[in-house]
């Protein structure tokens, strides 16, 4: 690997070792933008207090056909008040309310570990439903990690690999049919968690202890950091027929 490759993996590790999800929805603006189209049709499933909404608004991307789909009364009542009137109550994995074909980009982030197998299933083939030739998947969710559990609404991680088998690859051992062969991988950007050097570092023998602290210390001056992968943004687009 070139000098300048380690530079650029380095700085794109620094970029997102995050919680916030600013540096994931750039992804899917990048996206919403390669359409091509003035005023694409998107769809924000699970889209909380308008996050995303706010973040294209921010960024002067047209934000007429941002539809924002939620499953809490509340929440949806706020946002047709406070941000748009395409503030939809949905409940995943019922029917999407958008014609065949009609959404231009489809954008989820950090729904689909509050469902079931039995329940990411249907919101795929839904989610392929709606979505039009050329358009985009974005899918943001988190992988296993320590503190993956510490929400009592986690079903489970689903790793990227399954909307691979699914929309992309089948294999033999799929337990479902496969949704779709229309689909190609475009984009795939992991999200990192930095953890502590003073974790999983130990000795019985007193003077190695004392190696390992000074070791820790010297890696903590170095800046070297500690990290793994706990999440991701996956994209997926739908080729043109």
């Amino acid at each position: 690997m070139h000098i300048n490759n380690f530079y650029t993996y380095s700085r794109y590790k620094s970029i997102y070792c995050t919680h916030d999800r600013e540096p994931f929805f750039e992804v899917a603006l990048k996206y919403a933008r390669a359409i091509g189209k003035e005023r694409p049709v998107i769809a924000d499933i699970g889209s909380g207090e308008g996050d995303l909404y706010n973040y294209i608004k921010a960024q002067h991307f047209p934000t007429d056909n941002i539809y924002l789909l939620d499953s809490n009364v509340k929440t949806v009542e706020s946002n047709k008040a406070a941000l748009t009137a395409n503030a939809i109550l949905y409940t995943a994995p019922e029917r999407l309310p958008f014609e065949d074909g009609s959404v231009d980009l489809v954008h989820t982030s950090h729904l689909i570990e509050y469902l079931s197998p039995a329940g990411i299933y249907p919101l795929m083939v839904e989610m392929d439903r709606v979505l039009a030739d050329g358009g985009y998947l974005v899918i943001s969710a988190p992988l296993f990690w320590n503190d993956f559990y510490n929400d009592l609404g986690h079903v489970r991680p689903y790793n990227p690999r399954v909307f691979h088998k699914y929309f992309i690859e089948m294999y033999r051992n799929n337990r479902l049919q496969k949704i779709s062969d229309d689909y190609e991988m475009v984009d795939l950007v992991y999200r990192y968690h930095q953890f502590p050097l003073d974790e999983g570092w130990s000795s019985s023998a007193p003077w190695l202890d004392s190696v390992i602290i000074s070791l820790k210390r010297i890696l903590g001056k170095l800046s070297i950091k500690k990290m793994y992968k706990n999440g991701y943004t996956l994209v997926l687009r739908k080729r043109r027929k």
